[in-house]
């Protein structure tokens, strides 16, 4: 379980006289003799016990899974060195947590003994942090939801922040962070070597960080997440400047269907940030041989990232439905023609553009661990029609970066009234 066994040896002496034990357990004065009570160890000795605890705690190794661990130096650290400097590391926790992932002071320890005065620390925690003070307030926060992709629109601010810190000084170094230090940093860490030119592809710093964090060379495993490392790695190679632009969904194609273990499959749709859509009022739900079609009906406008959830309402029972799948997209990247293609007009809506996504199993966040085909087929696809709005078209509200806008399903496009796009704070930028 890669317990530091030589760490263990230096730090406890063996007993020098030691009971035999009996069938029955520990022989009379041996359980005394092991387990000596708090008051009878001097302090230093309890503290350097606790020292070696933080060391050689097995929980941390089990916790950490197939993550590379840093044990050298007297350390034994969820950390990892992606390059000579950048640093990928699990959460600095404090009192119990700090059992089963990195102690804080552990951290601090390291950092000053390798790095004093010349590390920064990028947390990516939208769910937690910790007094920065320990750090010398050299840390920055990105912060995204645990198991998404970021908004595309924090990737390049974080890129160039981490750049100019490196930048000021050879010794700087940037350790990023999230919760397990897996995810999330490995979808910032990889865009930052697109951004730095030190990885020329999306799948050359996604192989690059899979081998360095992990033993498995699985390090970036969520799809969406994924997709995003792939979408800024075409924003820095087209050199195009990221807008918005509103569209909205019209038609979810599955096929084949998922296999529910005979059950009817009653799907049901979410659009993140938008409204709850049901099979009872907001859909129509189509079934050919070998698909299921879902169609939308109202004008649901979006932009920016977009969150699809797919569920099956469960028959007969009320309030119950299971989760089946879910993506990420950003509407820039369809209206653009990257990852999607154009097709033909819609017969009720012959003015507006039309764009297919077409996303197969492996590219579906929850489906992609169906790795049996017990749920669904290995081709298996999900096929996203979508219409470009036409720009002079206008919905309610103000965009925010990166969050798509609130709208009535009873809304139609030509009717609504909108803000112009929303853009990335970048336009200045030499980079996009």
């Amino acid at each position: 379980m890669g317990i530091c066994v030589s760490c263990r040896r230096r730090e406890r002496k063996a007993p020098e006289k030691r009971s035999a034990p009996t069938a029955g357990g520990l022989a009379k004065g041996a359980a005394a003799e092991l387990l000596p009570r708090r008051d009878r160890l001097p302090a230093p000795v309890m503290a350097n016990s606790m020292s070696n605890i933080k060391m050689t705690n097995p929980i941390k190794n089990m916790v950490s899974k197939r993550r590379r661990r840093y044990t050298k130096d007297g350390f034994n650290l969820d950390l990892t060195y992606i390059t000579d400097r950048v640093i990928a590391m699990g959460f600095p926790a404090e009192k119990l947590e700090s059992m089963y992932r990195n102690h804080i002071d552990e951290v601090y320890r390291f950092l000053e003994k390798f790095h004093r005065d010349h590390y920064k620390i990028y947390n990516l925690c939208s769910e937690k942090t910790y007094d920065t003070t320990k750090f010398h307030s050299r840390v920055m926060s990105y912060p995204f939801e645990d198991h998404t992709p970021p908004n595309l629109g924090l990737i390049q601010p974080f890129c160039e922040d981490v750049h100019e810190w490196l930048s000021k000084n050879d010794k700087n170094i940037a350790a990023v962070h999230c919760k397990a230090g897996k995810g999330r940093t490995g979808t910032m860490v990889c865009c930052y070597l697109l951004f730095s030119g030190q990885m020329a592809t999306a799948d050359d710093a996604l192989k690059y960080y899979g081998t360095k964090r992990t033993h498995d060379e699985k390090g970036v495993t969520i799809p969406s997440q994924r997709r995003y490392v792939e979408y800024y790695a075409e924003l820095l190679r087209s050199g195009l400047q990221y807008s918005a632009p509103k569209v909205h969904i019209r038609e979810l194609i599955m096929s084949p269907p998922p296999t529910l273990n005979g059950s009817h499959f009653s799907p049901e749709l979410n659009l993140f940030g938008i409204i709850n859509i049901t099979p009872s009022n907001s859909v129509e739900v189509h079934r050919e041989p070998g698909a299921v079609r879902v169609l939308l009906p109202f004008c649901t406008p979006l932009f920016g990232d977009v969150r699809v959830d797919v569920y099956n309402k469960k028959p007969k029972m009320k309030m119950r439905k299971e989760k089946l799948f879910h993506f990420w997209f950003n509407t820039f990247f369809v209206a653009k023609e990257l990852g999607a293609h154009r097709v033909q007009p819609l017969p009720d809506s012959p003015n507006q553009e039309a764009f297919k996504l077409t996303l197969n199993k492996w590219q579906l966040d929850d489906a992609h661990k169906d790795k049996q085909h017990k749920l669904y087929s290995p081709d298996f696809k999900v096929e996203l029609i979508i219409l470009k709005v036409p720009e002079t078209s206008k919905f309610t509200g103000a965009p925010e970066s990166g969050v798509p806008l609130h709208s009535s399903s009873s809304s139609s496009c030509s009717e609504a009234d909108t803000e112009p796009d929303g853009h990335w704070d970048s336009g200045e930028s030499t980079y996009l």
